[in-house]
């Protein structure tokens, strides 16, 4: 199918860069400062293995050793832009905490909130989309 479909290849590539776009490390970093529940804790766990097999069988699909392997322009592109997007996700999970303990409280700062919008304008424009 990779060979002869074009759609399917294309579909793979695609998930290929949404797969080199997640970051396991941060993941765990949100998780770590924002979530007590042990259920969801452990669904966190599942997602994060879940995510690991996707990539290992996306990378045996496509018989490379590392993501984005035959995309060395968007593979550069992502190692210079992360360690931008890096610091406004641990700023942005530490701000989504005062934000939860403020609401708790009836009151959540308005430089938190503004700080908020600002990480996540950053990181969508240092991802290169909204998610």
């Amino acid at each position: 199918m990779m060979q002869q479909w074009p759609f399917f290849k294309t579909y793979v590539d695609m998930l290929e860069m949404v797969l080199a776009k997640s970051d396991l490390r941060i993941a765990s970093y949100y998780e770590k400062t924002l979530v007590d529940d042990p259920k969801l804790l452990e669904l966190g766990k599942n997602l994060r293995e879940r995510l690991q097999g996707c990539i290992r069988h996306l990378l045996e699909l496509k018989q490379q050793d590392t993501l984005l392997e035959q995309e060395p322009v968007f593979a550069h592109s992502m190692r210079v832009r992360n360690p931008y997007t890096d610091p406004l996700h641990y700023l942005q999970a530490e701000l989504l905490k005062r934000d939860r303990e403020g609401e708790g409280k009836g009151e959540v700062p308005e430089m938190v909130e503004r700080a908020l919008k600002v990480t996540m304008a950053g990181i969508a424009a240092g991802m290169r989309n909204t998610g």
